[in-house]
């Protein structure tokens, strides 16, 4: 069995490398497309379509946006002035 690693893009900064899996025979047995952190290097996710993958990382950073979006406005509303 073979399994072959290759970088196939960069969005954001967040790595995406297709992974595949080879039968003896050298038939493809299986293909994913994971997404690494672009500080940390942690994988993140897999996706089945490279699409899927750059739509994980598009959502993964608006989920950051709108998380410091809602935080900055809790802490807003947190401070009083007297």
């Amino acid at each position: 069995m073979l399994n072959t690693r290759r970088e196939e893009k960069q969005v954001f900064g967040y790595a995406i490398t297709r992974l595949e899996q080879y039968d003896d025979s050298g038939m493809l047995k299986a293909r994913c497309y994971q997404v690494s952190c672009p500080r940390s290097g942690v994988v993140l996710g897999r996706q089945q379509s490279l699409r899927a993958a750059k739509r994980f990382v598009v959502m993964h950073e608006l989920r950051g946006l709108t998380l410091k979006k809602k935080h900055e406005r809790q802490m807003i509303g947190a401070v009083r002035v007297a």
